[in-house]
């Protein structure tokens, strides 16, 4: 099999004029930032699944697709591509780096099929259950690889109970009516990073152990476990929190942000487990996002009747970053931009 060569959605230096530029807006929600970015996204993934498809693969196996109509797929259309399109690239690319291609000709199939079916990412909002009738098959299949972790929390995922994802249903509705009626630059953001809202559990008898899920392999979904949104605030605080891993990913598209070794781990308070430090960096950034996002709304003439509720979480979100600026103050190597997205989101929430 050819060598795969590094295509262009890994991280390719981040360089200083960018720095300049996100340092104006980038922890506050910047929509037209995170539009653009997506713009050059879609370039990202077309370049590497063309390499992917024809260049790795190609020589074995068929492409089932021409190269114009893989064009037309990522970038010939106005609609985003979906994110089973990122989870069908996130296939391709780990059978290429792993030299096992057991699962490369179901993937080839369905990347024919899914440009038959021209799969965009929705123009509104999209929540539902990860399986089921409005769902194709093979869109199951590639959001649940995607959203598969090492710890086996998402491994096995099921379609929560009709009533659990009708009651859910109506709690994100409301919960993002009220983001875009007190805080509309959040929601604009949130709507760009993450539209595709998906709902399942575990398959096992422990089915609350994980709250919910962010891949760049789904980029523009984000799976959430139902049992864990039991009011309005808790429901907004989860979509905040999944949108801003997608945000962080953004960042990480051209810079690696952390420099420890990924095989070191780390204890904080927040959580007993060591981990890697990207894993408590990101546990920092989304937790100084969900305490700023509150107060946005808590300050809004419109904030909801339930305020009170929301700044509790408020409290918690700050508790839990501060948990995590100590251990990445003491024990994180970071980049430039590393570096930067530190300080700002220590200010943010000094600010509060």
């Amino acid at each position: 099999m050819p060598p795969v060569r590094k295509t262009s959605l890994t991280h390719s230096g981040f360089h200083q004029s960018d720095i300049r530029d996100i340092m104006q807006n980038y922890f506050l929600p910047n929509p037209q930032y995170i539009f653009d970015t997506r713009g050059r996204i879609r370039l990202k993934l077309l370049e590497s699944l063309k390499h992917l498809v024809f260049d790795v693969f190609g020589p074995r196996f068929t492409p089932p697709i021409t190269d114009q109509a893989l064009n037309d797929l990522i970038v010939g259309g106005r609609a985003f591509p979906n994110a089973v399109i990122f989870a069908l690239h996130g296939v391709l690319l780990k059978a290429a780096l792993s030299e096992n291609t057991t699962d490369v000709p179901k993937a080839l199939e369905i990347l024919k099929d899914i440009a038959n079916r021209s799969t965009g990412q929705p123009d509104q909002f999209s929540v539902q259950p990860l399986a089921g009738d409005l769902l194709h098959p093979d869109d199951v299949y590639l959001l649940k690889y995607a959203f598969a972790d090492d710890l086996g929390l998402t491994t096995s995922l099921v379609a929560p109970a009709s009533e659990v994802t009708e009651q859910c249903k109506l709690l994100v509705t409301e919960a993002l009516e009220t983001l875009g009626q007190t805080a509309p630059d959040w929601m604009e953001e949130l709507q760009l990073l993450t539209n595709q809202i998906y709902f399942a559990v575990a398959d096992t008898d422990a089915q609350q152990l994980f709250g919910g899920a962010s891949v760049f392999d789904a980029f523009g979904a984000v799976l959430i476990n139902p049992l864990g949104l039991k009011d309005l605030p808790r429901t907004l605080m989860s979509l905040v929190h999944e949108s801003s891993h997608q945000q962080m990913f953004v960042y990480h598209l051209d810079d690696e942000i952390v420099l420890n070794d990924a095989s070191a781990s780390f204890t904080s308070p927040l959580r007993k487990q060591p981990r890697p430090m990207e894993g408590i960096f990101h546990a920092m950034w989304v937790s100084a996002r969900m305490a700023v996002a509150a107060q946005a709304v808590l300050n809004s003439p419109n904030r909801p009747t339930w305020s009170e509720e929301l700044r509790e979480h408020q409290t918690r979100a700050i508790r839990a970053f501060r948990d995590c600026e100590d251990t990445v103050a003491e024990h994180a190597k970071l980049t430039d931009l590393g570096s930067i997205l530190f300080s700002n989101s220590k200010g943010a929430v000094d600010a509060i």
